[in-house]
């Protein structure tokens, strides 16, 4: 008899034939990962010429999940395009005019593209995001994609985790802004919109809204006295000048954050480090 049957074999056999049907249930129920496409040469052109890369690399990518991008069409959004993105199943974040942030999967953003009626597209990333974005912020970044004016600079809020340092700043440089003013947590930024979603994808980024209190630094709001700190110093500057000459203690503790109503898009902003939440 052959030792393929021994009494051997087939006791190892019987012990791990459990585990290759354990192993074969487990491939079998596993998804099988979305494969990254090469599109036609006519598709990416349109791509490059109506949208920008990092909404070509979500399409190239075939991901499954749908991720925010904002759209700017040829005319108002809820008195033109509304039918339109029904038909296509196209979720409606929000709108304002002619901009809208459409909730895409990949395989939905070609056939808006084609249509005429849409300008152009630009990628926004996970929908969560917009969480940290204030709502009037996100209506002065629509206002302005939708009038082509999204890469005139703006003063905008930051609040992060905690007093950010060199590397922050340098995230904060990456996405296209400056720093205007420094204060604990906070950065009163100088920079495009356009780089808002770029600023968003770092988690240390807990909030942006709009800073006011700017027009002296030739941007919207009010004005800018001569005690806020020059924007060329580097962090150990200010730490070094705020051992040297500290600021008086504020009653109340650091700012509150403001809540808004989201609806299903989003959670309210996270509190402000430190406290117990907003009032």
């Amino acid at each position: 008899m052959s030792d393929t049957f021994s009494p051997n074999n087939r006791r190892r056999a019987r012990t791990l034939l459990p585990l290759l049907l354990t192993a074969a249930f487990l491939l079998q129920g596993c998804p099988a990962a979305s494969k990254r496409i090469t599109l036609p040469e006519a598709d990416e052109k349109l791509v490059g010429a109506k949208g920008d890369p990092a909404l070509l690399a979500a399409v190239q990518e075939n991901g499954k999940d749908p991720f925010a991008a904002i759209a700017v069409f040829s005319r108002d959004v809820f008195l033109g395009q509304s039918a339109m993105l029904e038909r296509s199943s196209v979720t409606l974040l929000s709108e304002f005019g002619n901009a809208a942030i459409l909730l895409l999967r990949p395989d939905e953003v070609l056939p808006l593209l084609k249509d005429p009626t849409v300008r152009r597209i630009a990628w926004f990333g996970p929908q969560g995001r917009l969480a940290r974005l204030d709502p009037s912020l996100e209506m002065d970044l629509l206002s302005r994609f939708g009038k082509g004016q999204e890469n005139k600079d703006v003063a905008i809020l930051a609040r992060f985790q905690s007093v950010p340092g060199e590397p922050e700043e340098r995230r904060v440089a990456a996405a296209g802004f400056r720093v205007l003013t420094r204060g604990g947590p906070n950065l009163v930024l100088s920079g495009p919109l356009s780089g808002v979603p770029k600023l968003l994808s770092d988690e240390w980024v807990i909030y942006l809204e709009k800073a006011t209190g700017m027009e002296g630094a030739g941007l919207p709001g009010g004005k800018v006295t001569n005690e806020v700190p020059h924007s060329k110093e580097s962090v150990s500057d200010v730490r070094e000048r705020d051992a040297k000459e500290p600021l008086p203690p504020q009653k109340g503790g650091p700012i509150p954050f403001r809540t808004y109503p989201r609806g299903d898009n989003a959670a309210a902003p996270p509190p402000a480090p430190g406290t117990k939440g907003s009032q």
